[in-house]
């Protein structure tokens, strides 16, 4: 691989604050869901909801952002993008009902989402074909240390000080970001005077791209798992398995750490003995096999400790696939993929909606329905192969 110069190092440092900006907008201020919903006088279950309005923010806004920034290039848009979001946070702070609190975390995520949509296009125009595999790498990495960092940080910041302090954080974060970009992200599409983009005509030309329909599937997939691991972790080791709160702290720590190493090895080791699309198979039959044992454990209703060990490496299955199957989903755009990092995006969250809503009618405990949902999901990843084997044969 051609060695990183120090200004391509640099832009990797702003996409890495691009990409930071919405894990760090979710796992900060979890720790403060009790104290936000003394402040606005109501129950828990709206303050949850206020998770549901950041979500729905993030899913609408891709799309917008994407198609923006393929017609007026990147940088414009990222700055529109990170003002609005700074404001947004603020609007957080100084929020008086629980509804006021839900518009703003919509507008925040809305706005924060061009970061991930914007920093994917600029990577894949940036760098060169095996320097971006690398970049991809270190930003799924990024990606793993936001879950380490946010909820400790925000657990000290909620302990120390009023709950409001998390989101003082991601203004000072926004206004970073925004000065990096403002003063050193290079532009990265050259917009031809009076040229216009034909919306409709791109996202025919995405779908149809084979590649894109099967590794967005497999990263959307991927994504789904995250967010079943995420919803439940809470659940399986401090209810179920009867830990403490600074237990499960350390452990989801641990297992955050599962997604660097597995986005260090794609990069560093895999990629030595085989091809980026050879690692995506043999990982999504790696994740398969311990995701049958999770299940298997869950229904022996064995203690906490030994299902730890599986849920382990099935997070870290997680680490590899997600800059794999970026890189092979956007490989094939140039001219429009911020278009195509749009709708990545948008359908790992549709895809994630749906495979919730389904799981939830299955009649399980919350434990077997986490197995059941991982199994599920693991089950559709070799559903893709199966059908791309027949397609080709």
């Amino acid at each position: 691989m051609k060695k990183l110069t120090k200004t391509q190092f640099i832009v990797v440092i702003i996409l890495s604050l691009l990409s930071a900006l919405e894990p760090f907008s979710i796992d900060l201020y979890l720790p403060g869901f009790l104290k936000i919903s003394k402040t606005f006088n109501t129950d828990l279950k709206n303050v949850q909801l206020s998770l549901s309005f950041f979500l729905g923010g993030f899913a609408a806004g891709q799309l917008f952002w994407g198609i923006i920034s393929d017609r007026y290039g990147r940088k414009l848009p990222t700055i529109a993008s990170l003002i609005l979001f700074t404001l947004a946070s603020a609007a957080c702070i100084y929020a008086q009902t629980i509804e006021q609190f839900w518009i703003a975390r919509f507008i925040q995520a809305f706005a924060g989402c061009a970061g991930v949509v914007i920093a994917r296009a600029v990577v894949n125009e940036y760098y060169e074909t095996d320097q971006s595999m690398h970049v991809f790498s270190l930003l799924a990495i990024i990606a793993g240390i936001a879950p380490i960092i946010g909820p400790v940080a925000g657990n000290y910041l909620i302990s120390h000080f009023v709950w409001q302090s998390t989101f003082v954080t991601l203004v000072i974060l926004g206004l970073v970001t925004l000065l990096s970009v403002i003063f050193f992200m290079p532009e990265t599409r050259q917009i031809v005077s009076g040229s216009k983009t034909n919306l409709i005509a791109d996202f025919k030309e995405i779908i149809r791209n084979n590649v894109f329909v099967k590794y967005t599937l497999i990263g959307s997939l991927t994504y789904s798992i995250l967010m079943i691991y995420l919803a439940n972790a809470p659940y399986l080791i401090m209810e179920y398995g009867k830990l403490s709160s600074d237990t499960f702290s350390a452990i989801f720590a641990f297992n955050a750490i599962g997604l660097i190493i597995g986005a260090w090895l794609a990069n560093a080791i895999l990629s030595r003995w085989w091809t980026i699309e050879q690692i995506v198979k043999y990982t999504v039959y790696f994740g398969c096999a311990w995701t049958i044992l999770f299940l298997l454990l869950c229904t022996l209703q064995e203690p906490i400790t030994v299902l730890l060990i599986p849920l382990f490496f099935i997070v870290l299955t997680l680490g590899v696939l997600f800059p794999t199957t970026t890189k092979l989903a956007l490989a094939p755009f140039t001219t429009n993929s911020g278009s195509a990092s749009a709708l990545l995006g948008t359908l790992q969250l549709l895809l994630t909606f749906i495979i919730s809503a389904l799981t939830n009618l299955i009649p399980a405990d919350i434990m077997l329905l986490t197995a059941y949902s991982l199994l599920a999901c693991h089950l559709l990843y070799l559903f893709c192969y199966i059908i791309k084997e027949k397609h080709s044969a």
